[in-house]
């Protein structure tokens, strides 16, 4: 019980230390620190696009000639 309570006095006090001596971010690194998160974040969403456009082409080139004719009917059907 003494440990935990010694090591969260350790991590706080850490933290504290940091954040006071840390410089504080000007406008424009907080905006390229932004911009930059929002490209990652449009990468990821393109990334992910694009493995499922190769799952559903993988799917549907194992799929029999009869399994896509059915389904291709279906999505017809949808429009």
């Amino acid at each position: 019980m003494i440990k935990v309570q010694i090591t969260a006095f350790i991590a706080v006090f850490f933290m504290a230390t940091f954040l006071t001596v840390s410089p504080a971010l000007t406008l424009q690194e907080q905006e390229q620190m932004q911009s930059d998160y929002s490209a990652r974040l449009k990468q990821e969403k393109e990334l992910q696009a694009d493995l499922k456009v190769k799952r559903m082409a993988d799917a549907y080139a194992r799929m029999s000639d009869k399994e896509r004719i059915r389904g291709d009917a279906e999505a017809y059907k949808e429009y």
